[in-house]
């Protein structure tokens, strides 16, 4: 796949964003979850569990163990599933 240089000048700049906002411990508790999303739901490379899960729970299609993640997570902050969206 060819980028523009203007595409590729965006994406360096989100990576350089990236690193500069969210420590390295961050970063890599990221993988993790995402890593968990692709072999435990067979989700995007790209996307958390949380933010799979919330998206089934909208859709209508979450398991109830979807369901009980989502709860155990909101301990930790109050609707973690939602505001997880798009992550």
């Amino acid at each position: 796949m060819n980028r523009t240089p203007q595409e590729l000048e965006a994406l360096y700049t989100k990576f350089k964003n990236d690193v500069e906002k969210r420590s390295r411990w961050y970063r890599f508790l990221l993988v993790l979850d995402q890593m968990g999303n692709v072999i435990f739901w067979n989700g995007s490379q790209d996307e958390t569990i949380s933010s799979y899960i919330a998206r089934r729970q909208e859709a209508g299609t979450a398991t109830r163990f979807d369901n009980f993640v989502c709860c155990i997570l909101k301990k930790l902050e109050q609707n973690h599933c939602k505001k997880s969206e798009g992550e």
